[in-house]
């Protein structure tokens, strides 16, 4: 279990889920969060090095399509002062991506954390350019954890 985990509190605060380019990993984890909380966690997500505006990538909407999920209207980010400030929690992809964005923004130490963390650590692996199979599990694990994170969430 992660030590001092950040309550979320009441208002605008929301969870940020990051990866490299927004239209893989930290989408899916954005929607799979909205999905598994109904809608009462907010939640975004952005990219490192990723181009405002691009849709997700075909077999992330796939995959979500396969657990219900239309993540058709999502358009793609990057991390800003103003997501990281309005952030309660961090979830990144990969510890390179939770160091790269402490370069970034030191002052989210606290708040930031690997996805991952929960379940013991490592990295969700990169589906970017392999099959719609490769997608699908990558969901799963990222489902299996926010789900973790959800369970953590509720006990506070």
């Amino acid at each position: 279990m992660v030590d001092n985990f950040p309550h979320l509190p009441d208002g605008k605060k929301t969870v940020l889920f990051v990866c490299t380019g927004n239209t893989c990993r930290s989408p899916m984890a954005e929607y799979c969060l909205k999905w598994l909380s109904r809608g009462e966690i907010p939640a975004v997500s952005a990219g490192l090095y990723a181009f405002d505006g691009e849709a997700m990538s075909e077999n992330s909407l796939s995959a979500l399509a396969g657990k219900g999920i239309d993540g058709s209207s999502f358009r793609s980010r990057s991390v800003t002062f103003d997501l990281v400030d309005s952030a309660a929690l961090i979830l990144t992809m990969t510890a390179s991506h939770r160091a790269e964005l402490l370069i970034r923004f030191p002052e989210a130490a606290e708040k930031c954390h690997t996805l991952l963390e929960i379940s013991g650590g490592g990295d969700v692996p990169d589906p970017f350019g392999r099959t719609p199979e490769v997608y699908r599990q990558t969901l799963e694990v990222i489902c299996r954890n926010v789900e973790k994170w959800l369970e953590t969430f509720n006990n506070f």
